[in-house]
């Protein structure tokens, strides 16, 4: 009697583990959401989920994008991000923000990108987009992608900047339609901090969820450099 005590103690142990080790194993799920309410980046969601899902390899998410139709409910499982025109009265006009990133304690947790600052960074014109031609508008999609994950992995965990790769304060033309841009080793290393959180959570899964409430008050702003016609 004993004995089969024993041993079936042992297998309950073994599957404990077995189930560790598969939830370990698991990448953390990255969903992200395109809104896009004005329609002023329309027709740069495939191009923009797919460089992202590229940049965004580096830090071991299984990531995924949806774009979302118009008055679409995003639960708390994902994060949005929305693509908004600047202003006349805006700051973000005089500066050149390209991107923001807004968490508060009270649970908000959005990632915003301004596509015609995107466009002044490569010397576009919005307003001529539709004579810009199909090198424009890949550009345009690349540059919008690069913007969006630079600010989803602010929203993510990592409140900095570095020196050099995406995740630099101010992106010009050259970084944004370049072949590659990297992430750099701390930005990775913080993001996978972020994520062993959860995997230390009572259902090892990591969401978006698990920042709202956290310590991060900043809004994280990435800045154009002038264009090459400016």
């Amino acid at each position: 009697m004993w004995e089969c005590k024993s041993r079936a103690h042992v297998f309950v142990i073994i599957a404990l583990f077995a189930g560790a080790a598969r939830a370990s194993a698991e990448p953390p799920r990255l969903d992200l959401v395109w809104v896009d309410p004005t329609d002023i980046a329309a027709g740069t969601f495939a191009t923009v989920a797919a460089e992202s899902r590229t940049l965004l390899e580096a830090t071991g998410a299984d990531v995924t994008w949806t774009s979302a139709p118009r008055g679409a409910v995003v639960g708390p499982e994902s994060l949005v991000v929305i693509a908004v025109p600047t202003y006349p009265t805006s700051l973000n006009r005089e500066r050149h923000v390209m991107g923001s990133t807004r968490m508060v304690a009270d649970g908000a947790l959005a990632v915003w990108v301004f596509p015609d600052q995107v466009a002044w960074a490569l010397g576009l014109d919005m307003e001529m987009r539709r004579s810009w031609g199909q090198r424009a508008e890949a550009m345009f999609g690349l540059a919008l992608a690069r913007v969006a994950s630079h600010e989803v992995i602010h929203a993510l965990g990592a409140a900095g900047h570095s020196k050099r790769g995406l995740m630099t304060s101010h992106l010009d033309r050259n970084a944004l339609t370049s072949r590659s841009l990297r992430i750099d080793q701390d930005t990775v290393a913080a993001i996978r901090q972020s994520f062993a959180r959860g995997a230390r959570t009572a259902d090892h899964s990591w969401t978006p969820s698990l920042l709202r409430g956290g310590p991060f008050t900043a809004a994280a702003e990435l800045l154009a450099m002038p264009g090459p016609t400016r």
